[in-house]
């Protein structure tokens, strides 16, 4: 669909599942944008998945709620600022097919683009996010573990699209056991969300970190001009330890126990936002730990405020005149 100056937006009062057969989510408060309007029925598209689904008027009816709209915006209290920009319904994902089969037979550039692939468009794992299966078990009435210990559940999905919807850390365990799609999962940590047009940097940026990196290959010349990367060899270095970049270092083997790369944030609060995320060392990152840059150089300040040897040793570091 190209054009949405006359479409109508609806958004599900509570999560649930959508394509029994296969079992999808279908997220509670997310925008959903009309398709196609049937006799009985409806096709729609949630903003945080990829395909239409049909659903029956009486359902609509029952469980969803018309979203208002404007000639730019979609309203939902549930997204930043209140509303959604419209042509983020439209937005595709950058297409890595060419890249792809170029450095197919490349074991370190598939795995990159795969990383870049996922870490660009979806959110955090979250092994406690309950399953299909359990949700119907739990709705049936047919949970084997009663026990009080078990907690069944949470709110955070397991892998969505950084545009699901966002929930706050101020978001508690008695808030999510009180709504109404417990014990569904109803959005993404807010850290991860990134709208599709923002998602689209991020791959872009990360693109050119790997192809910056030392001893990256050659991106050919018409996938680059067609992806838009800006290409400057041996530049791109860990922003915590300074050190440029090496592709040949990396150990991403999915059963390895010390992976040497990491999608990092200067500043994790900031969260999930291009400028804000790069490719840098998992020691690196362990060591900035949660906090951002500033903070941590501030940390610096204080530490060194009232200790002569130390504001030496910084001075010294930085060139600095003693």
């Amino acid at each position: 669909m190209n054009n949405t100056s006359e479409t109508e937006f609806v958004a599900p009062k509570k999560s649930t599942i959508i394509n029994s057969g296969k079992g999808e989510w279908l997220t509670q408060m997310v925008p959903c944008l009309i398709t196609q309007k049937l006799i009985t029925a409806i096709y729609i598209l949630p903003f945080d998945a990829e395909k239409t689904i049909l659903v029956p008027n009486e359902e609509i009816e029952k469980n969803f709620i018309k979203l208002e709209r404007d000639d730019t915006y979609v309203y939902t209290e549930n997204y930043p600022n209140k509303k959604i920009e419209i042509a983020e319904f439209l937005i595709k994902k950058v297409n890595l097919k060419k890249l792809k089969k170029h450095f197919e037979d490349n074991q370190i550039m598939t795995t990159l683009i795969e990383k870049i692939e996922t870490d660009s468009y979806k959110s955090k794992g979250n092994n406690s996010v309950c399953k299909i299966l359990e949700y119907k078990n739990f709705i049936e009435g047919t949970v084997v573990d009663n026990s009080k210990l078990k907690r069944v559940g949470d709110p955070i999905y397991n892998r969505r699209a950084r545009h699901s919807v966002p929930i706050s850390k101020d978001y508690s365990r008695e808030d999510y056991e009180n709504c109404c799609s417990f014990p569904a999962p109803i959005g993404i940590r807010e850290e991860d969300f990134a709208l599709p047009s923002e998602q689209n940097k991020i791959c872009i940026e990360l693109l050119e970190q790997v192809f910056n990196s030392v001893n990256a290959p050659d991106c050919p010349k018409e996938i680059a001009d067609e992806l838009g990367l800006k290409i400057n060899k041996n530049t791109h270095t860990c922003k915590w330890c300074g050190e440029l970049f090496n592709i040949e270092s990396i150990n991403q083997n999915y059963c390895e126990k010390e992976h040497t790369l990491n999608l990092c944030h200067r500043d994790p609060i900031a969260g999930t936002k291009a400028n804000n995320i790069y490719f840098g060392h998992c020691s690196c990152n362990r060591e900035q730990g949660g906090y951002s840059e500033l903070e941590r150089l501030m940390q610096i300040c204080r530490l060194s405020k009232n200790k002569e040897e130390y504001k030496n040793i910084i001075k010294k570091e930085l060139f600095l005149d003693i």
